[in-house]
């Protein structure tokens, strides 16, 4: 997959293992994460998605067990500019990433583009309309 280097200190997305899902994302700069506030975090990058696929930024465990979240993001395949992560700070006090600390992750996913086609019905399943605690766990 290409990846542009918006700057010369980005850091490539990179796997820890060749089958891991998620290629990790590096903080461009040192960035500070105000306590209970969100931050976006610069990556330095951009990317060329493959055609038919999707972008997925995603958490780190190692960064979300801190009680950082990682806001999820949604890259389309055409968009060419920086990939840039909004985080949230759950903690009480601020957070510090350092210029090419690991931030989120990058999934990368088959995309479908279906037409909607509104109808009046849709198909039973066994489910029904059962959502939120229908199987018991509240």
């Amino acid at each position: 997959m290409k990846v542009k280097k918006l700057s010369p200190l980005a850091k490539l997305p990179q796997r820890a293992h060749p089958t891991d899902s998620g290629a990790d994302l590096f903080a461009l700069e040192r960035t500070v994460l105000p306590a209970r506030a969100i931050t976006k975090v610069h990556t330095g990058i951009a990317v060329e998605l493959p055609e038919n696929t999707s972008g997925i930024i995603w958490g780190k465990s190692s960064v979300e067990s801190k009680g950082i979240k990682a806001m999820a993001g949604l890259v389309d395949a055409p968009y060419r500019g920086e990939l840039i992560v909004c985080m949230y700070n759950l903690n009480e006090q601020d957070f510090v990433f350092e210029a090419g600390q690991k931030v989120a992750q990058l999934v990368v996913l088959p995309t479908l583009y279906p037409a909607f086609e509104e109808v009046s019905e849709l198909t039973d399943t066994s489910r029904g309309e059962g959502g939120f605690g229908s199987t018991g766990v509240k």
